[in-house]
């Protein structure tokens, strides 16, 4: 990630360590490009990669037992022609950025479920960053033209 200051936060959700949450934060999202007319590409792979994060985030940073999860969600504009999103959870300290893309398989019988996730926000988004502050995780998803994140590293 960029080391810029980070962006001021124009909307925020906090939501249940539950999956059926996720389609509240899809309506969330769908709501907030529609007020700002983002580019449907872009929204689609935010949402795309904001679900699976979230996803994740639920069925395993929670594992621990942690007493009482928190998942907010923060929306920032990183540049003008980019939408972001970071995703805070006092879940287990997890670097998904620091995973690699599981091998793509030959045929449709050698396929196996899970970590495709980090696939498609490779894919999807400009740049995805994680940083560990204090006892939360924070990831930060961007979507936009490579070129708006001034040139940042992607994961």
């Amino acid at each position: 990630m960029t080391s810029s200051p980070p962006s001021p936060r124009l909307s925020s959700l906090t939501i249940a360590a539950d999956v059926d949450e996720i389609s509240r934060v899809s309506a969330w999202l769908e709501e907030l490009g529609e007020q700002e007319d983002w580019a449907p590409q872009m929204l689609f792979g935010l949402e795309l990669s904001v679900e699976e994060a979230l996803a994740n985030v639920i069925t395993h940073g929670f594992e621990d037992g942690c007493h009482d999860p928190e998942i907010v969600l923060e929306y920032f504009r990183p540049a003008p022609e980019a939408i972001g999103i970071r995703i805070i959870d006092n879940g287990v300290a997890f670097d998904p950025t620091a995973q690699a893309s599981p091998q793509l398989a030959e045929n449709v019988e050698e396929a196996r479920i899970g970590g495709h996730g980090l696939r498609f926000m490779r894919h999807y988004l400009s740049d995805f960053g994680y940083a560990r502050v204090g006892d939360r995780n924070e990831l930060t998803l961007i979507a936009g033209p490579k070129a708006a994140t001034d040139g940042a590293a992607s994961s």
